[in-house]
């Protein structure tokens, strides 16, 4: 049975309007003990005692180096009484792997999870370890969901026909609103779209200092009726990991160089800039809950309970007696350059965008030969249907599919095409974690996670190639152009956002088959004629 003495403190929290919502976040390190593990313990020990932080969230690998996994170091947070927030990443895991630890963390108790893609994996054991994203973040949200409901597995599953009971997680999920770039910052907001309809409960931004930026994210969320709570991430850093943050050595975090100045002149003081920084964070919550987050998730390194609690004390005092604006000021530290959703004082609006004229052929083919409408598909879906029936002549079929397709698109013939959904260009080899819902947000300024200043982000080239439809922003109103209102694309807070339709999980059986024929005969995601 689940562990039945769950206090569920976090989640009466998280959902009381009136309330404010702390989380901190625990890094455990490699090894399942020593000095560290017992300084966390400690933390977990003092917190429980202090009651202002309802739950402590835990790490799963960060960086994509090997640590303690969370759901061991959950259970004893558990058993110290202090709900843990387990981070379920997706970098190490198939969808087997991934159901079976939901099934470990419901049979403990440990209901509250942080869903997330994770950092692409690193060194580890003999080299380089091999990342797996089989799933997204989008589609294990969906089978959390699925998994909530008292509904059986699909029929093909072996015991599927077999109802589960009901499995009732509170799943929330991320978002990035520190973006630099307009393509970056647009298909952020698209897949949380995507994140909130897959089934997320609640949302935790990315770490930042850009206080109009986690402004744009509650407008964002208030125009598009996102009523799930918001948590906004504080962090607090030393100067150390201020300069390899600053550096881009942590997958998708913006730090200026402003602030990196900033604390290397409070460094000079007599305690290093220890006070200095604690008061900055405690501005920054105290900014953050008067703008209207639901709560904070608090964050940093080299930081005892004494120090967060200075810090929350500290937060209580400049909510009840300092000036928002002038708050607000003094913890505001944008990114140069950085492209602002919404209207900012100094950034033009660009002028429309067309298509590429590489995609706009390639839609023309697709819709005259793959949609049902079009004047080819009736012959193409004839010819392919014989093709299926005949081994020899599928053989040839799949093996000049496979010609044309490696030579255009780079094609991994992974049996289950969705070139359609990301402009022609091909996720399995453009993307180092294959993603195709949307991008993660590993990105730096334009840039992919995984081949920093050298690759541009798979998503970042999915968007130019089809931008958007531009629309005008006039004190608050929106206006959409004819095309960003045709091509099924969400006008929201003055951009027209990508169509981003949840795509289910690849069956790999079909790897190596012909997409084609698999299209016409029902066997791909789209289920044609079922």
């Amino acid at each position: 049975m689940p562990f039945s003495q769950s206090i569920d403190i976090f989640r009466t929290s998280l959902f009381k309007t009136e309330e404010f919502t702390l989380t901190f976040e625990l890094v455990p390190g490699r090894g399942s003990g020593g000095k560290r593990l017992e300084g966390i313990l400690r933390f977990a020990e003092e917190a429980k005692k202090d009651g202002r932080i309802k739950a402590l969230s835990i790490t799963d690998n960060p960086g994509g180096h090997p640590a303690l996994a969370p759901t061991a170091l959950g259970l004893d947070i558990q058993s110290i009484g202090i709900e843990p927030l387990i981070h379920f990443s997706l970098k190490d895991k198939n969808r087997n792997m991934a159901e079976s630890q939901l099934f470990e963390c419901h049979r403990h108790g440990l209901l509250n999870l942080l869903i997330l893609g994770g950092d692409f994996p690193r060194y580890g054991f003999h080299g380089q370890a091999m990342p797996v994203f089989d799933l997204d973040s989008p589609q294990l949200l969906a089978l959390i969901d699925r998994l909530r409901q008292t509904l059986p597995l699909e029929k093909e599953a072996p015991g599927g026909v077999m109802p589960l009971p009901p499995m009732d997680f509170l799943a929330g999920c991320v978002v990035s609103p520190f973006k630099t770039t307009e393509a970056e910052q647009i298909f952020q907001y698209a897949k949380l779209l995507t994140k909130i309809s897959s089934g997320a409960h609640f949302v935790i931004s990315q770490l930042g200092f850009d206080m109009n930026k986690y402004q744009e994210l509650l407008s964002f969320c208030r125009q598009n009726a996102i009523t799930v709570p918001l948590i906004a991430s504080v962090f607090i850093p030393s100067i150390k990991v201020a300069e390899i943050m600053c550096r881009g050595q942590v997958p998708g975090v913006i730090f200026p160089e402003s602030l990196v100045q900033a604390m290397k002149e409070e460094g000079q003081s007599q305690d290093s800039g220890e006070e200095a920084r604690l008061l900055r964070g405690a501005k920054m919550v105290s900014v953050l809950k008067q703008m209207g987050y639901s709560g904070v998730h608090l964050g940093g390194n080299n930081l005892d309970f004494s120090k967060i609690a200075f810090l929350l004390d500290q937060a209580e005092h400049f909510t009840r007696t300092a000036d928002l604006r002038e708050l607000r000021q003094e913890v505001d530290f944008p990114a140069p350059s950085t492209w602002y959703f919404f209207s900012h004082p100094g950034q033009q609006t660009p002028a429309p965008q067309a298509p590429s004229v590489l995609f706009r052929i390639n839609q023309q083919i697709h819709d005259s030969v793959f949609t049902p409408e079009g004047f080819i598909f009736p012959l193409a879906r004839g010819v392919s249907l014989r093709a299926d029936q005949n081994s020899k002549v599928s053989s040839l079929y799949t093996f000049c599919e496979q010609l044309i397709k490696t030579l255009l698109f780079r094609c991994r013939m992974c049996g289950d095409c969705t070139l359609d959904e990301s402009s022609y260009l091909c996720p399995q080899s453009g993307c180092p974690k294959k993603m195709i819902n949307g991008p993660c947000g590993g990105s730096l300024h334009g840039f992919c996670e995984v081949y920093p200043k050298e690759k541009l982000c798979f998503w970042v080239k999915v968007y130019h190639s089809n931008p958007p439809g531009q629309t005008r922003v006039d004190d608050g109103r929106r206006e959409a152009n004819a095309e960003g209102a045709s091509n099924g694309q969400r006008v929201t807070g003055g951009r027209s956002l990508p169509h981003c339709p949840l795509l289910p999980p690849k069956d790999w059986s079909l790897q190596g088959s012909s997409s084609w024929l698999n299209y016409f005969a029902g066997r791909d995601h789209n289920k044609l004629g079922q």
